[in-house]
């Protein structure tokens, strides 16, 4: 599960990625690029619209960096599947390119932050826009640039194999203690039976 690296899940009354629907009909976001890389079942649960815990320390921490940090860079673009924050122009090789940028709390969640950037790399690339990417951790002071390689492509085109198909199995994942679920905000749908929230997953999950 997320550990407040990524936004654990777009809390209720806060505005979602536009989606995009995809081969079998179920809806790919950036998002859910980055929760997969940290854990399937966070990206299953999250696909289907399942809601965690809404005041989560981690999700309220999350919610205020993405509102406060770089506000003079902020210019927030809506496309299918993804909401860009950041956009900028930069000279590169001659020639002036788009740079799009996301801001996370930590680096220790890398390749999950990086299929997120890299999707919109990716379809930015296949709407016929040049664009380099940017992780920027303001908790740590700097900036790591991103180029969209044939290695961070073929990751992302594996990846999104993989969510469809997991988005189309009937049950998430089975629930399993990795270093993120301490700090995640589904962490008691996943391992507290009797909480509430456990409860109202299972009634979901036996409908």
């Amino acid at each position: 599960m997320g550990d407040g690296d990524l936004p654990l899940s777009t809390p209720p009354g806060a505005h979602a990625e536009p989606s995009e629907r995809g081969l079998f009909g179920e809806h790919l976001t950036a998002t859910l690029f980055g929760y997969y890389g940290v854990c399937p079942r966070e990206a299953w649960l999250m696909g289907h619209s399942i809601e965690p815990y809404p005041d989560h320390e981690l999700l309220a921490l999350g919610r205020l960096l993405q509102e406060t940090a770089y506000p003079e860079a902020r210019k927030e673009v809506s496309l299918p599947g993804m909401r860009l924050d950041i956009l900028s122009m930069a000279r590169g090789e001659g020639r002036e390119v788009l740079v799009v940028a996301e801001v996370k709390r930590r680096s220790r969640r890398k390749e999950a932050q990086l299929l997120q950037l890299g999707y919109y790399l990716v379809r930015l690339q296949e709407m016929g826009l040049e664009a380099q990417g940017e992780l920027r951790y303001p908790e740590e002071r700097r900036v790591e640039r991103v180029r969209l390689t044939p290695e961070l492509e073929a990751k992302v085109r594996k990846t999104e194999e993989a969510l469809r198909a997991l988005l189309q199995a009937p049950v998430p994942p089975p629930a399993k203690r990795i270093s993120a679920c301490s700090g995640c905000a589904y962490f008691e749908f996943c391992f507290v039976d009797a909480s509430p929230q456990g409860e109202q997953v299972k009634e979901i999950l036996d409908a």
